[in-house]
């Protein structure tokens, strides 16, 4: 048994080096969990750390002022999953998309996924606010907030479906299966268009797709509402302060 052992030991060590040779590293394999900002440019980066300052913000007594949004932020960081960061640019036209939840790598154990969160900081600058923008559960994004407050509130929406979505391996394997391969079938279709339209299997596949998108969906604003109320209530504070000593 003893040799087994260092039969496995030794070829454990000789996969190290020969990946070490070849420029490669143990992080390539098993990338970091947790926010991953590698895929940031500079500037990016100070644009997240702005919104990072606001999921961490203070009152004068020590306590989170937005404390749904810094435990949506503290569980991925102790999930064991990994999330990239990345910024999207408008590249011509106007997209309506302000943030994405992606899985890039799906693990059957549900141990570390590897997913991502996009946020479109033009549209989110660009984003109508008024009543024709009411969700049905009554409250109107970015409503009184600035610029980061904005970003803030639509990271806290993606972060809700990662959670919702990772924290459940099956509902995982939905997403995967049914939305996101769903989703490369129509970017196909698009890019090799066939003969006689969808096929009627894909146009099943699309309505569960939208189905599971809307409950999905139905989640997340739920849970963006509570963070935009934490981001309005902290204004109204910082308002009726600078009010009291006039």
């Amino acid at each position: 048994m003893l040799k087994v052992y260092l039969t496995v030991a030794a070829l454990m060590v000789s996969s190290l080096i020969e990946i070490r040779a070849q420029g490669g590293t143990i992080n390539s394999l098993y990338p970091q969990t947790g926010f991953v900002t590698e895929r940031l440019s500079p500037i990016e980066l100070e644009k997240w750390k702005g919104i990072e300052r606001i999921v961490f913000a203070e009152n004068s007594e020590g306590q989170p002022t937005h404390p749904t949004l810094q435990n949506l932020w503290q569980w991925i960081e102790t999930s064991g999953h990994t999330v990239y960061i990345e910024i999207i640019k408008l590249r011509g036209g106007f997209s309506c998309t302000a943030g994405l939840f992606h899985i890039e790598r799906f693990d059957p154990l549900g141990d570390h996924h590897i997913a991502v969160i996009k946020l479109n900081l033009d549209s989110i600058n660009q984003a109508y606010v008024g009543p024709e923008t009411m969700k049905p559960n009554g409250f109107v994004p970015f409503l009184g907030l600035e610029k980061e407050e904005r970003y803030a509130e639509v990271l806290g929406h993606e972060l809700a479906h990662a959670i919702h979505i990772l924290t459940d391996l099956e509902r995982s394997r939905l997403v995967e299966d049914t939305v996101q391969e769903t989703n490369q079938m129509i970017l196909a279709l698009h890019q090799r268009p066939k003969p006689g339209g969808i096929a009627a299997d894909l146009k099943r596949r699309i309505f569960k797709r939208d189905v599971l998108l809307k409950s999905l969906e139905k989640q997340a604003e739920g849970m963006e509402k509570v963070i935009w109320r934490e981001l309005t209530a902290t204004k109204s504070l910082t308002a009726s302060g600078q009010a009291g000593r006039k």
